[in-house]
């Protein structure tokens, strides 16, 4: 089987825009040239990629799992392509970070500013995404440091740096009968409504083992993949959740209030390097830089 890369190309902007006419617009040509694309990639590898509903076109389970490995392989060009372009222009560095919601949707930005603030000329970016992701990614050489959840788990091509456990943190909306309590008792989520992360989220489990282990039983109609979405369902109404502190440092809702919990969910994080590599020195100062910001009050 020879894979055309023109059709991987064509197969990449139809997923991205879920349109041929918008794919089209991107690759600067005929929306039926695309459409021919398509055709001979699904004659290729002999199975059918899409379906037509109406105007809309839906990928099928096989054209997901194969939209997995052609952007693994779009990040590598893209990678060697950054690495080209410093080379050409002299620029001192880059740094490429990976890290799960919880830091990488706020909490992170404070070490990325304090970082920038001292190196300038360091080209920075952030992708974010659940920790098996970002071992991938790591494992791949692909970005230079990463923050995941604990996995439990050994991957190969990476060297893990436990950072000291923290406590979750209950978040309420501010009306809430226990809001007015200094501290939730893992006894007070009996009855409630608890908005709960997606089941292969390490602090889920905590948490189900802490409230199992109490003997506590509760609503868990909603869940959601981010704890930033949780939080949102919290400020709507929806219930209660359970929260990692930097998802909840970062929260500006005032219809919300957090509280610690008792006793103590652990929350657990590691930082990641690719394995068997010398560490930058812009690696080493961007370390230092949330080291700083994980020891600071």
């Amino acid at each position: 089987m020879q894979l055309n890369p023109r059709q991987l190309e064509a197969f990449r902007k139809v997923m991205l825009t879920g349109s041929m006419t918008l794919a089209a617009e991107l690759l600067k040509i005929s929306q039926p040239a695309v459409s021919r694309l398509i055709r001979d990639l699904e004659a290729t590898v002999s199975m059918r990629l899409f379906r037509r509903e109406g105007n809309r076109l839906i990928p099928g389970a096989e054209a997901r799992r194969l939209f997995q490995e052609v952007e693994r392989f779009y990040r590598g060009m893209e990678s060697v392509e950054r690495v080209a372009q410093d080379l050409k222009t002299a620029r001192i560095g880059t740094l490429r970070i990976a890290s799960i919601s919880a830091l990488g949707l706020g909490f992170i930005s404070e070490g990325i500013r304090r970082f920038s603030d001292a190196h300038p000329d360091v080209m920075v970016s952030l992708d974010v995404c659940p920790s098996r992701g970002v071992l991938e990614l790591i494992g791949a050489g692909q970005v230079d440091i990463g923050y995941i959840g604990f996995l439990g788990i050994e991957y190969p091509g990476v060297d893990l740096y436990p950072h000291p456990n923290v406590e979750a943190v209950c978040v309420l909306p501010r009306n809430h009968p226990l809001a007015r309590k200094k501290a939730v008792r893992i006894q007070d989520f009996q009855g409630q409504s608890v908005i709960m992360l997606r089941p292969d989220s390490p602090l889920r489990m905590r948490v189900e083992l802490a409230l199992s282990a109490a003997g506590v039983s509760f609503d868990r109609s909603v869940e959601t993949t981010f704890a930033h979405s949780a939080c949102s369902m919290v400020a709507a109404g929806l219930g209660i959740t359970i929260a990692d502190p930097f998802t909840a440092g970062q929260l500006r809702d005032r219809r919300v209030v957090c509280r610690p919990i008792v006793p103590a969910i652990e929350y657990t994080f590691s930082m990641v390097l690719p394995a068997h590599q010398p560490r930058s020195t812009v690696v080493n100062d961007f370390r230092r830089a949330m080291d700083a910001l994980f020891s600071s009050p």
